[in-house]
């Protein structure tokens, strides 16, 4: 999927970028209350201004309905549009627009993190950067963070490699022994590592080599490595055709997923110490700077916003369950995105962690409320359930619900395992509307499936309608054996 072409405040125009840093070296005079209200609530402070503005210059509660509509529509411009449009006469329509605009600017410079803002308005005496746009400096700072996480995981790779010949373990049962639960999923927010970064400095001074020079000095932690000792025997044939038997050493090491606390680490921060700008704490300060980061990118939050799973909880979750071999690999691998990944209407990926993701995207499938808007990019419900097989398997299991269906087979609810597939069916019977991956048994005993919901991204849960799935498994894959079987 092509990345779009979008408008964005200064978009091109040198002018406008000027004026932008005289008004941003203004808004760091504002009242210190302002600029807590503004940093506290976010990007949500200019919806808020926007009806205080107009409750006090329009009739009755219309324009502020209005405002609220707009916001919901397109975020924070919308606010802005929706207002001046309420406005009974064209000069109102124009002031508002002006007072409006300003306070979202404001709020832009106080909430966002400053090592966004900074490069593209220029403020704490540097020079603006011409014609970029936030989505690009995002996609930019996102793509050199994700270069780092990944020298991150090639430490810890190569920490594998070491354990495995200093202990003189066999190579090849412990490489096929390896649990890598970092393959699936990196698991970071770059919204979270830059709003912290941002915060360590006070949103002052702030650049993008101090960042990643920080973050380089914690990579060695970033996917944590830990190793059992194991032993198997194997029989051993001699030129004569004689055999014998022998106990062979091998390591299982497990890489688990990204440790978000090194991010604090990286930076110096307690989360916990006041943040004497906005007298929050730094964990409530890092949090609003993100979401406001968030907000400015996608226009909502309303996407991604399962919790994911702790190691801990994923593992013991799988254990849980009893599953051995492909069923585990399956169960693993679709568990990896819980939390970390939003529903993106045709949203489809290879195999493995994909660094677009959660990264602003234009919705151009067609069929869908969302189509023609920017969304933070992810997978849809088809696209999940093929991510799954692909990465945990090799497998192809078809495009789409309607290219899945088919390349399954019926299987009985008493026969449902782990890695099975469940269909929902349009309203009307004309095709498939849901899929989700079978993810075993909760304590009580209910059905649980995981799988990539609109509004919400990949979650855990047992929804409202699993009665009334169709179940299916997928058809010529042997799950014993994670071996493909000819047609």
């Amino acid at each position: 999927m092509s990345e779009p072409q979008k408008s964005q405040i200064g978009d091109g125009q040198d002018n406008y970028a000027g004026a932008a840093k005289q008004m941003a070296n203004a808004a760091k005079q504002a009242s210190k209350t302002a600029a807590t209200t503004a940093a506290t609530e976010g990007a949500k402070a200019t919806a808020n201004a926007a009806a205080a503005t107009v409750k006090a210059g329009v009739e009755g509660g219309k324009a502020v309905a209005e405002i609220a509509s707009g916001t919901a529509a397109g975020g924070p411009w919308g606010a802005i549009i929706a207002a001046a449009w309420a406005m009974r006469h064209t000069l109102f329509k124009i002031l508002v627009c002006i007072c409006l605009c300003l306070v979202f600017l404001i709020t832009l410079i106080v909430s966002l993190p400053s090592i966004i803002m900074d490069y593209i308005f220029g403020t704490d005496d540097a020079p603006p950067a011409p014609g970029v746009t936030i989505t690009q400096t995002y996609n930019d700072l996102a793509g050199a963070v994700s270069g780092v996480i990944e020298e991150g995981y090639n430490t810890s790779f190569a920490e594998v490699e070491s354990i495995i010949a200093d202990g003189g373990y066999d190579y090849d049962l412990s490489m096929a022994a390896l649990i890598n639960h970092a393959q699936s999923s990196a698991g970071y927010d770059t919204c979270y590592i830059l709003a912290a970064y941002s915060a360590s400095m006070e949103q002052k001074g702030t650049s993008q080599d101090d960042m990643l020079s920080k973050m380089r000095n914690v990579s060695d932690r970033m996917f944590p490595v830990t190793y059992v000792e194991k032993t198997t025997t194997r029989t051993v044939t001699a030129a004569d055709g004689s055999t014998t038997t022998e106990t062979v050493k091998y390591v299982e090491c497990t890489i688990h997923p990204f440790d978000n606390t090194v991010i604090t680490d990286a930076f110096g921060i307690d989360v916990d110490a006041t943040y004497s700008q906005f007298n929050v704490t730094y964990g409530v300060a890092i949090s609003n700077m993100a979401n406001s980061l968030k907000m400015t990118l996608y226009g909502s939050l309303g996407e991604g916003q399962a919790v994911p799973l702790t190691d801990a909880e994923l593992i013991a979750y799988v254990n849980s369950q009893g599953v051995t071999g492909a069923r585990k690999a399956l169960l693993e691998t679709g568990l990896s995105l819980v939390g970390k990944v939003p529903y993106f209407w045709g949203g489809k990926s290879a195999a493995g962690w994909n660094d677009e993701w959660n990264t602003p995207k234009l919705v151009t499938s067609a069929g869908s409320a969302s189509t023609g808007t920017i969304r933070p990019f992810g997978l849809d419900c088809s696209g999940f359930s093929s991510w799954v097989y692909l990465t945990a398997l090799g497998v192809d299991i078809g495009a789409g619900t309607s290219g899945q269906y088919p390349n399954t087979v019926s299987v009985s609810a008493s026969d449902l395992k782990v890695g099975d597939l469940g269909f929902l069916a349009e309203s009307d019977g004309s095709g498939w509307n849901h899929v989700l991956v079978f993810a075993g048994y909760g304590e009580g005993g209910e059905r649980m499936w995981v799988h990539s919901s609109g509004g919400t991204g990949v979650i855990l849960n047992t929804p409202s309608y699993d009665s009334s799935l169709v179940l299916r498994r997928v058809k010529n894959v042997n799950l014993d054996t994670a071996v493909p079987v000819s047609p």
